[in-house]
């Protein structure tokens, strides 16, 4: 019998490996710009940069292959399975949208008055609004998005193990879990981007982020389908 290779035991492909490569090539060039070009590392993660466009790229993919996944799901007469995927694809567009502020600065589209009145930095988008005096990207997408994300990554396959209901749920909505390799990969880039403070560090992070979700549902674990002994 072969031994297995260790992208086999990890369950890696190669299309795993080269976005891998992607997020620690981003990650490595803001740390050395922040060493040795501030001027670089904040045209990498300005407005519009490379960062953010690459997160929006991963964002829009991931929605395209929710589309895809319905589609396919509908074929097999998979209804409830379809819509998690609709779901899950109108989530990724409206986040990828938001990420651009909707092309507002690519087509030079200026704000209407609410918007340059209640966004935060005056843009068409729904994260910056500012309501009394929180920040809903604050509150929202960052501290709630942060828990949801601890949950997801980090309990959600052993409470559907070890909880009747939850586990009934993930399988009746067929919901992408995250492999070994997908939560190691998010907790390394946490820790390093988290860890070294720069401005705008949490723009990378996002990015990081919309690849490795791009990849979970590219080929997410299907614990339920797996024989245990």
């Amino acid at each position: 019998m072969k031994m297995k290779t260790l992208k086999q035991k990890l369950g890696l492909t190669t299309t795993d490996i080269l976005f891998y490569v992607l997020a620690l090539v981003l990650i490595a060039y803001s740390l050395i710009t922040l060493v040795f070009s501030r001027s670089m590392l904040a045209k990498f993660v300005e407005e519009d940069g490379t960062v953010e466009n690459i997160t929006a790229i991963m964002l829009f993919a991931t929605s395209i292959l929710s589309v895809v996944r319905a589609k396919q799901f509908a074929g097999q007469k998979q209804h409830v399975w379809v819509f998690t995927q609709i779901v899950l694809a109108v989530f990724f567009f409206f986040a990828a949208g938001e990420e651009i502020s909707w092309g507002q600065r690519i087509f030079h589209i200026q704000s209407g008055e609410f918007f340059l009145e209640h966004n935060a930095q005056g843009e068409t988008n729904l994260h910056n609004l500012v309501v009394g005096h929180t920040k809903i990207n604050k509150l929202i997408f960052s501290q709630m998005l942060t828990v949801v994300l601890v949950l997801y990554f980090l309990f959600l396959e052993f409470l559907a193990k070890k909880v009747k209901w939850i586990g009934n749920l993930v399988r009746y909505f067929n919901v992408p879990l995250p492999k070994l390799h997908h939560t190691v990969m998010m907790l390394f880039s946490a820790v390093i981007i988290q860890g070294i403070y720069y401005p705008r560090h949490d723009e990378l992070l996002e990015c990081v982020f919309a690849i490795i979700f791009f990849l979970i549902f590219l080929h997410p674990k299907k614990w339920y389908t797996e024989k245990t002994a």
